[in-house]
């Protein structure tokens, strides 16, 4: 097949059709760009963060004081990747509906606001990972003075979880995790 020079058009991997606003909980993997070791290193099964690890781990910190509805679970940041679990405890459009309290006497069904591209949904799990990423790569370039610096690929990975095997299984994944890329990191390099 002769290569056009075209670029292929990007597509979701979000689940076709799936409200990414409502409740339940998220695992999120979010990877650097060219997985390269971006945020620290790894030394005797602990995650030792750099420059842009510690700003990387206080943006994830400060996501429930920017999305109100979200908790944070279980998360790590490795050198070359983010996981986190994500909780929305409340639809950001059941927020918005009001109460008779308010003044509203009977709160009128929303439709689901479904993400599409270039129309994020406030409170969806797409736009809080895109603010994080852009908080991330905003204020480590300008900490580090480098105003092209790349940080991050350019999608990430979620897996909505289902129930409490689910969860536990994602929670202990992430707290294994600095662990495991030691092991993982000793058998690549001695077979070398």
């Amino acid at each position: 097949m002769p290569d056009t020079g075209a670029v292929p058009a990007r597509r979701s991997i979000r689940l076709p059709g799936y409200d990414y606003s409502q409740i339940g909980q998220y695992f999120i993997t979010i990877c650097a760009y060219e997985m390269r070791n971006v945020f620290g290193k790894i030394a005797n099964g602990a995650v030792l963060l750099n420059v842009i690890g510690r700003i990387a781990i206080d943006c994830w910190r400060e996501i429930p004081e920017h999305c109100a509805q979200v908790e944070l679970d279980a998360f790590v940041i490795m050198p070359n990747h983010v996981h986190g679990i994500l909780t929305i405890r409340q639809s950001h459009a059941t927020q918005s509906r009001g109460s008779i309290e308010d003044g509203h006497g009977c709160p009128v069904p929303l439709q689901p606001s479904l993400e599409r591209f270039q129309r994020p949904s406030v409170g969806a799990i797409p736009t809080i990972i895109r603010s994080y990423k852009q908080s991330v790569t905003y204020l480590a370039r300008r900490r580090l003075t480098k105003p092209s610096l790349a940080i991050w690929q350019s999608n990430y990975y979620e897996r909505i979880l289902r129930d409490g095997k689910e969860f536990a299984e994602a929670s202990r994944y992430i707290f294994e995790n600095p662990t495991k890329w030691q092991a993982a990191t000793h058998r690549l390099s001695s077979s070398l």
